[in-house]
């Protein structure tokens, strides 16, 4: 089960974030940054739902630390006001937030769970996307959702049904673009999320296996091997995401010799962590 950490400043927040998402993760909720800090080391954390005003005064230099150490785990601002400034919406973009969710206003169950659920995949689809630019368009969508959701062990009929299709249509056409079969693809789903976690270099093969719901440590890096050949920590050194997508991109028939050559290009050209963040603000009405 996936960790969430939570620094909240009133008991509503925290009861309408638990209903939101306590069926997929588990929650950490936190006093102070330090304990955001210590949840993000040491529990596996991927994604940190914050107040910035939490412990009563501005919190953007904890804010900055947090990002700064802890690159690859999602920040959610869930605020009681919107920012008052052109230049306070710069500095959240700016300090890596992935996404904003506003009080009375955001915050029903499954706008949250919506708003996080954009906010977890935004830093990784847009790669995989780019991979698979010329895959049939069921194949990317079912490849997209498998990474989009892979904190909740997806399962092929849940895919299939996503996709709005029958789990055997989903099978033939993910067969027809030369794709994995569904189970499969699901598991490389959770392997490219599990790899951006990798990059952060104090985030242990272990603790990511707990935020991906990985049985234990030694299933996700049996996975590892099985999949993409390497281990955990060969991957954080061969570039994290972007070595499990280029495997995946290899793993695909026909052109898998051409699309493999296409992203290890398209590599080379990217950073290895989210190092020039931004923010997408998602109102759902």
């Amino acid at each position: 089960m996936a960790l969430v950490a939570t620094l909240l400043s009133s008991p509503v927040q925290a009861d309408r974030l638990r209903s939101a998402i306590a069926k997929r993760s588990g929650l950490v909720e936190c006093t102070d940054w330090a304990g955001v800090h210590r949840a993000c080391a040491r529990d596996g954390v991927a994604l940190a739902v914050l107040d910035l005003f939490a412990t009563g005064s501005e919190g953007f230099r904890d804010l900055r630390r947090l990002r700064r150490q802890h690159p690859s785990v999602t920040l959610v601002l869930y605020v009681a006001s919107p920012p008052t400034s052109i230049q306070t919406v710069f500095e959240l973009g700016r300090f890596g937030v992935d996404g904003l969710v506003l009080m009375d206003q955001d915050d029903r169950p499954e706008q949250l769970r919506s708003i996080i659920e954009q906010a977890e995949a935004r830093s990784i689809t847009g790669l995989v996307s780019a991979a698979l630019g010329r895959a049939r368009p069921t194949a990317r969508d079912a490849a997209l959702i498998a990474v989009t959701r892979a904190h909740q062990r997806l399962t092929p009929q849940q895919l299939a049904s996503i996709l709005g299709i029958r789990r055997r249509a989903l099978a033939a056409r993910l067969e027809a673009a030369g794709f994995p079969p569904p189970q499969r693809l699901i598991t490389w789903g959770r392997l490219i999320v599990a790899a951006q976690l990798l990059e952060d270099a104090e985030r242990s093969a272990d603790s990511v296996a707990l935020a991906l719901d990985f049985p234990s440590g030694s299933a996700f890096r049996n996975s590892c091997q099985r999949y993409v050949r390497r281990t955990p920590l060969e991957i954080r050194r061969d570039g994290g995401a972007r070595c499990v997508i280029a495997a995946l991109v290899a793993d695909l028939e026909p052109g898998r010799s051409a699309r493999a050559a296409g992203i290890s290009r398209l590599s080379s050209t990217l950073p290895l962590s989210r190092s020039t963040p931004s923010m997408a603000m998602v109102t759902i009405g």
